[in-house]
């Protein structure tokens, strides 16, 4: 992570672990910016670094004790409904191309639903331990790795263990619609939910800039656009491949 928060006297790492262990707290953006430029205003004066006034940042960010924003806070209920939607509308629009191409039914095999299965699961664990989940792998390159390599490791093995005779088949139409739905209601539901949760890093009046997280504008446009859409992206460049077959 690279952050810009105007704060020249607070550590480039020790400032990026601070504000992660704020925003995966649920603290308003305006009171961690708040602190920040108070932290920036003590390292100043002191002539101190950030480390050596304050300690670990993840501790120090602890202690503080800062209360999350109700509004900020997004529950499992809320998070749940719009990755499980996209995960599962991927997955049966997928089949259903796939099996359009081939001039077949989709073909419902014991991979399909045990990786189907395992897709719920983990859905529900990444959202349920998220915050845990983040602050482990923004601090361990290897456990970042892992998170990317892991679950396809496991998908490919599961198809490999449970094989792929196909126990029944559904038509094909249906098979889109329904995945088509469900990947616009994922959408419907991001985007909701994104209205909800912006909360830009601020800092207070009068502190020249210091504890205002900079972002570029092009960059921060562009993920605010594309992010709710994640999932039918995603299916649409999957699909290429098929059609290329």
């Amino acid at each position: 992570m690279n952050t810009q928060t105007n704060t020249p006297h607070i550590e480039p790492e020790w400032g990026e672990a601070f504000l992660l262990e704020l925003r995966l707290r649920g603290v308003a953006g305006q009171q961690i910016g708040a602190t920040l430029a108070e932290i920036e205003a003590h390292c100043a004066d002191s002539g101190q670094s950030a480390s050596e006034a304050f300690g670990d940042p993840a501790s120090y960010a602890t202690a503080l004790g800062l209360a999350p924003a109700p509004d900020q806070k997004v529950s499992l209920r809320e998070e749940l409904p719009s990755v499980g939607s996209g995960l599962g509308g991927m997955q049966l629009t997928l089949g259903a191309v796939g099996a359009w191409l081939s001039g077949t039914d989709v073909g419902v095999t014991g991979g399909s639903l045990a990786i189907l299965a395992l897709i719920v699961l983990g859905t529900f664990l990444i959202v349920r331990h998220a915050a845990t989940l983040m602050r482990a792998i923004a601090t361990n390159l290897w456990l970042a790795i892992a998170y990317a390599v892991v679950p396809v490791a496991l998908f490919v093995g599961v198809l490999l263990l449970f094989g792929q005779t196909v126990l029944f088949t559904v038509p094909v139409l249906p098979s889109l619609i329904l995945g088509m739905l469900a990947l616009a209601a994922s959408t419907l539901l991001a985007l909701r939910r994104a209205d909800s949760v912006e909360d830009p890093v601020v800092g207070p009046d009068g502190a020249g800039g210091a504890g205002t997280l900079q972002l570029s504008a092009a960059f921060d446009r562009v993920g605010r656009l594309l992010t709710p859409w994640l999932f039918p992206l995603l299916t649409a460049v999957m699909c290429v491949p098929l059609f290329l077959l």
